[in-house]
C-alpha cells in the first residue's frame, strides 16, 4: 500500500522514537480490582470487578451509579478466584442476553451462566435471570482462566486454567476427558436451554476421544486472549510455570485440536515429558520471554486495529503483572519483534486490555483500580484500505469490491478514483470500476492518504460435466469433466476427477468443483447427485441393456438379454427423485415397448428383473 503522511512541523520530532509516541492517558478511576473490559456493540465500555459486579463507564469515562450486575453473593473471591469474564454476542443489542465466567461459592468451581438485561432498563441486569450452562470443578483455587469471548464464527470461546497448584499434578491440560487446560468452545442459543457443540469441534464426531466442548488443549492458564478482528488470528496469552511466558496464535481458518504443549513444554523448553510426543507434535508460541527483570506472569492483549493512530496499527499490545510495562509485538515476515514501552505514564499492575466499538485499545490496573486509554503523540489516522496488505485488488468478476478502512467516531474520509472525487464521506465504499482509488482521512486535525489499484475481470462460469443426478451404488465410476481444467473437485465419492457411487454411500451427495485463475480469484460451482440402492438391496447390474429413443416424445424401447415369459419391474423417477410411472410386463422377447405421456424432460428408468438391476436415463422433448 501507498501512504503518504502529512503532519504540522511542530509534530515532526515525535517520528524519532515510537516507543515515545505511543502514551497511557487515565480514561476512569475508583473501579475495584476490575480485570475484564468488553463492548457490547455500543458506545459504553463494561468493566468486570473481580469481587462480582460490573460496572458501565460513558464515552467520557463516568462511571454509572449503578452497576450493571451484582452477583457477590454468589462469586468466591480471592487471589485468583472470582467474577473473570463476560461476553457480549453479535446480536446483544436486540437478545439482551450476556454470559460470564466466575467461580461460585462455596466450592470454587468454574461456572459459565447466561444472563438477560432487564427490559425497562439497558444498563441493568436482571440478576434473577441465571442459567447455568457449565459447572468445571477446580482442584486448586489458581489458573482458573476465566476470560470469555465471541469469536467470527459465532461461538463462545471459554479459557480454562489447568487447575492449578503447581506442574499440572493431574496432568489435566493433556487430558482429553478433563475440561482444565484447554480453550473450550460452545454454540449457545438463549432460545435452547444450555449449550450444544460446534461439529468443527475436534471432538465433536466421537466422544470417545475427548470431551466435544474442547478447542485446543495443553494451556496452562490463558490469562487473556482476542481476535484480531481484521484476520480472525486468534492471540492467547499463556500464563508460564518457572522460566517462561508466551504468546500463541492460531490463524484464522486453522481447524481445532491444536495442542500447545503445556505441562510437556514450557514455552519451547522441555519442562516434564513424561508420556509425552515429541516436541514437533505440539505448537510452538510465536513469541516467548523469560523471567527476567522481575517478569513473571503475561496478560494477553489485542492487535490495535482502531482508526487513529497508525503506528500502533496492526500491533499487538500485551504486558507482564509483575512488571507492567507494556510490550508491543510487531511482524516482520514469519518472525515477530518485541518492543518494550515502558510504563508509558505510571500504569501498574495491568492485568487486562480491551476494545471499544472502534477498536481503540484500553487496560486495566488491578490495584489502582485505573481503566487507561492508548493513545499516540504521532498525528497520523489509520490509512490503511482493507487493512493495507494488498496493492492490488481484484473483483473476480463480481462486478464490485468494497475498499474500507477502521471506522471511527470522530475522522473524516474523502475517496477518489483516477482523480474524480467521488461523493462518499464514509470508512468504506464500492468500487465498481477499474481505477485507482485514493482515500484521504482526516483525524484529530491531521491528515493521512492511501491508495489501491481494483482490476475488474470478466466473470467464471464453472460447469461439471459428465456427471448425471442419479446412480445406482453399484455403478461404476464415472470421469468429471470442468469447462475450466486444473481445480480440483470435493465431496463424498470424489477421487481425483472420478466419481465413485460406492464410495459416496447412498443419500443426496453435492460434488464441488474449486478453480483458481490466474489472477488468485477462486471460483467454484457444485452439483448435487443422489446414490440410491435402486432396489432396497445390492444387485447385480444388467450385462447389455439399450433404452431408445432418447431424446424421444416419451414412448421408448427397452432392449436387453431378457428370458421370454419373466416379469420385469419398471420404474421411471424425474430429476427430483420422484416416482412418476411404475408398471410391470412380461417379456416376451428382448425388446420392451414402453408408452408413456411424460412431458418434456429428463428422467430416470429403473428396470429390474431377474435378481438384476439397473438405471438408464430417458430424455423427452
Amino acid at each position: 500500500m501507498k501512504r503518504i503522511y502529512y503532519w504540522a512541523f511542530a509534530f515532526v520530532f515525535y517520528c524519532f522514537n515510537a516507543s515515545a509516541q505511543i502514551t497511557l492517558t487515565q480514561f476512569a478511576t475508583g473501579l475495584a480490582v476490575p480485570v475484564a473490559i468488553e463492548h457490547c456493540g455500543d458506545n459504553r465500555l463494561f468493566i468486570v470487578e473481580q469481587n462480582g459486579r460490573i460496572q458501565i463507564l460513558d464515552t467520557n469515562g463516568v462511571k454509572n451509579t449503578s452497576p450493571f450486575l451484582t452477583i457477590t453473593d454468589r462469586v468466591k473471591y480471592g487471589g485468583e478466584q472470582g467474577l473473570l469474564g463476560v461476553a457480549f454476542p453479535p446480536d446483544f443489542l436486540i437478545s439482551g442476553y450476556f454470559y460470564v465466567d466466575y467461580t461460585s461459592q462455596p466450592s470454587g468451581a468454574t461456572r459459565i451462566s447466561r444472563f438477560r438485561v432487564d427490559p425497562s432498563n439497558p444498563d441493568t441486569a436482571d440478576r434473577a435471570s441465571e442459567e447455568i450452562l457449565l459447572t468445571i470443578y477446580q482442584p486448586y483455587s489458581n489458573h482458573n482462566g476465566g476470560h470469555v469471548t465471541f469469536g467470527p464464527d459465532g461461538y463462545l470461546y471459554i479459557g480454562m486454567g489447568d487447575g492449578g497448584s503447581g506442574g499440572d499434578p493431574g496432568n489435566r491440560a493433556q487430558n482429553p476427558d478433563s475440561l482444565l487446560g484447554k480453550m473450550l468452545r460452545l454454540a449457545v442459543d438463549p432460545n435452547i436451554p444450555g449449550y450444544s457443540i460446534p461439529p468443527t469441534n475436534v471432538f465433536a464426531n466421537d466422544t470417545s476421544l475427548g470431551r466435544p466442548e474442547i478447542y485446543t488443549l495443553g494451556m496452562r492458564n490463558p490469562w487473556k486472549y482476542s481476535f484480531d478482528r481484521l484476520t480472525e488470528d486468534l492471540w492467547i496469552g499463556d500464563v508460564g510455570q518457572n522460566v517462561y511466558e508466551e504468546i500463541d496464535m492460531q490463524p484464522a481458518g486453522t481447524a481445532s485440536g491444536l495442542n500447545y504443549g503445556w505441562r510437556c513444554y514450557e514455552a519451547n523448553t522441555s519442562y516434564n515429558t513424561t508420556g509425552c510426543q515429541p516436541q514437533s507434535s505440539y505448537v510452538a508460541p510465536v513469541y516467548n520471554y523469560a523471567h527476567t527483570g522481575g517478569a513473571c506472569s503475561i496478560s494477553g492483549g489485542y492487535v490495535y486495529r482502531g482508526a487513529k493512530y497508525s503506528d500502533m496499527y496492526g500491533k499487538y499490545f500485551y504486558t507482564d503483572y509483575c512488571v507492567s510495562q507494556i510490550q508491543m509485538l510487531s511482524k516482520n515476515g514469519t518472525t515477530y519483534t518485541n518492543t518494550n514501552l515502558g510504563t508509558l505514564g505510571g500504569a501498574a499492575s495491568v492485568v487486562s486490555f480491551g476494545e471499544d466499538k472502534w477498536g481503540e485499545l484500553y487496560c486495566s490496573g488491578i490495584n489502582s483500580g485505573i481503566i487507561y486509554k492508548f493513545s499516540s503523540t504521532i498525528c497520523a489516522p489509520v490509512a490503511a484500505i482493507n487493512g493495507g496488505m494488498q496493492d492490488t485488488i481484484t473483483d473476480c468478476g463480481t462486478g464490485s469490491v468494497w475498499l474500507q478502512l477502521p471506522a471511527s467516531n470522530s475522522a473524516s474520509y474523502s475517496w477518489t478514483a483516477d482523480g474524480v472525487l467521488l461523493a462518499a464521506d464514509s470508512n468504506a465504499i464500492e468500487a465498481t470500476s477499474e481505477a485507482n482509488y485514493v482515500v484521504t482521512v482526516t483525524n484529530l486535525g491531521c491528515t493521512n492518504t492511501d491508495s489501491i489499484f481494483v482490476r475488474q475481470i470478466s466473470p467464471l462460469n464453472l460447469t461439471i460435466a459428465g456427471l448425471d443426478t442419479l446412480y445406482c451404488i453399484y455403478n461404476s465410476t464415472v470421469n468429471l469433466l470442468p469447462n475450466y481444467p486444473g481445480g480440483q473437485f470435493s465431496g463424498p465419492g470424489i477421487s481425483g476427477n472420478t466419481f465413485n457411487p460406492a464410495l459416496a454411500g447412498e443419500g443426496t451427495h453435492t460434488v464441488i468443483y474449486t478453480y483458481t485463475d490466474q489472477t488468485g480469484c477462486i471460483y467454484s460451482t457444485a452439483k448435487d447427485v443422489r446414490v440410491d440402492l435402486c432396489s432396497g438391496i445390492e444387485l447385480p447390474a444388467f450385462d447389455k441393456l439399450k433404452l431408445f429413443p432418447s431424446p424421444g416424445n416419451g414412448d421408448f424401447t427397452i432392449s436387453g438379454d431378457f428370458v421370454v415369459g419373466k416379469k420385469i419391474s419398471i420404474e421411471i423417477t424425474n430429476e427430483v427423485g420422484k416416482i412418476v410411472l411404475q408398471k410391470f410386463v412380461v417379456a416376451s422377447g428382448n425388446d420392451i415397448p414402453v408408452n408413456t405421456t411424460l412431458s418434456s424432460g429428463l428422467y430416470f428408468v429403473k428396470v429390474k428383473a431377474e435378481g438384476r438391476i439397473s438405471v438408464l436415463k430417458l430424455l423427452v422433448q
